[in-house]
This record gives C-alpha cells, sequence and structure tokens, in this order.
C-alpha cells in the first residue's frame, strides 16, 4: 500500500488529534510495512494504541504544565503614571508567549527521540550491510542530524559510502571497507579497541 494510502486511512482511524501531518508520516516511516505487503488489523491496531497513547501523554503533560504556570505566575502591575491613568498588565500575551515557548520546548524533545530512535536503526541497518567497524561508524555518524522524510533504507544509502570513505580515512586502502561475506573491517575490530584504550589511558581526543 501506497504511504498517501496508509497516512489516510492511519487518519481516518485516528480521528481528530493535535498531530500534524508530519508526525503521522514520521511514525509510518519508522514502522514501515514489507515491499509487497498490506497493512493488517494488527498494524492498525498498534499504530492507533501507540498514537493515541501519545495524544493523551502530550495533552496531560501541556495541561499540567499551564496548570503550574497559572498557579505561579505572577505578572508584575505597572504603577500608575499621573495623570496618565494605569495600564493593565498584558496578561493574555504573556501567557500565550509561554505557552508557544512550551510547544517548542515539547516538539524540540520528541524531535531527540525521534533521532536517537533512527540512530539506532540505521547503526543496526548500517552493520546489516557489513559496515562493522565500530570506530568507523560511530565516526560516520557522529553528530548527524538524519532527513526523518527519509526511510531507513534510504538514509542507508545516503551513510554507507560516507562509511567507506570514513574507514579508509582511518584505516587505509589496504582492505575493503565492507565485503560480501561480512569480512570487511572486522579484523580492525581488535585494533580500534587497543587504539581506543590507548587513547583514553593517554588522554587522546577524537578529531
Amino acid at each position: 500500500m501506497e504511504q498517501e494510502k496508509i497516512l489516510s486511512t492511519l487518519s481516518e482511524k485516528l480521528g481528530e488529534t493535535s498531530f500534524s501531518p508530519q508526525t503521522l508520516q514520521t511514525y509510518v516511516e519508522l514502522n514501515p510495512i514489507a515491499e509487497g505487503s498490506e497493512p493488517d488489523e494488527a498494524y492498525w491496531n498498534k499504530a492507533v494504541n501507540f498514537l493515541k497513547g501519545m495524544q493523551g501523554q502530550y495533552n496531560h503533560d501541556v495541561a499540567t504544565r499551564v496548570e503550574d504556570f497559572k498557579k505561579n505566575y505572577k505578572p508584575q502591575p505597572t504603577p500608575p503614571t499621573p495623570p496618565t491613568p494605569p495600564v493593565p498588565p498584558k496578561n493574555d500575551d504573556e501567557l500565550e508567549k509561554k505557552l508557544k515557548e512550551l510547544e517548542a520546548r515539547l516538539d524540540a524533545e520528541d524531535s531527540k527521540k525521534v533521532q536517537a530512535d533512527l540512530l539506532k536503526k540505521v547503526t543496526a541497518a548500517m552493520k546489516a550491510k557489513q559496515a562493522n567497524d565500530d570506530y568507523v561508524l560511530d565516526k560516520t555518524l557522529q553528530g548527524v542530524t538524519f532527513d526523518t522524510k527519509k526511510t531507513v533504507d534510504e538514509l542507508v544509502t545516503e551513510f554507507l559510502p560516507k562509511y567507506d570513505a570514513e574507514y579508509k580515512a582511518c584505516r587505509g586502502y589496504g582492505t575493503a571497507p565492507r565485503t560480501s561475506d561480512g569480512s570487511g573491517g572486522t579484523q580492525h575490530n581488535a585494533a580500534s579497541r587497543y587504539f581506543e584504550r590507548k587513547g583514553k589511558k593517554e588522554g587522546w581526543k577524537k578529531n
């Protein structure tokens, strides 16, 4: 089933939520259907239950923080300046600003969770493609921000050439970065661990 159809059906089953289309698309991309397969009832139930659970938790967190803010917020009144009448504090504007800041922080936290999940999946998928040198793999993916619009397979395709280039930079050109039998790079694992231990002991810094 095409992704657009999955998104449409998922939106119908969820009903009205505060999730953006981008959030739903990210969920579908992180939980792909095997090629040539159709989503079954178990897939829909899992998706709906997970997203509704997130929606409930999100609403609860926002409501709790809003109530805490209202209880603790003490606006400073503007003293009157004769003969000008006193100007009332713009409580509504300040509250709206605080709520936007709160929403931005929650969105940032969600983004970090998505990136961490993608890092785990991309790392596992690259190792399945014989990118087995942990040191080189860590350097390849260090500080990367993944494009959440891409699937895990697309991200692996994007980063495998970077892994190969990093491997040659770290290990030289004597051994292929990856081989079909899974041996590529594995002979360096012991050396990697040795140099990493030696680097920690002597205070080396990574470039």
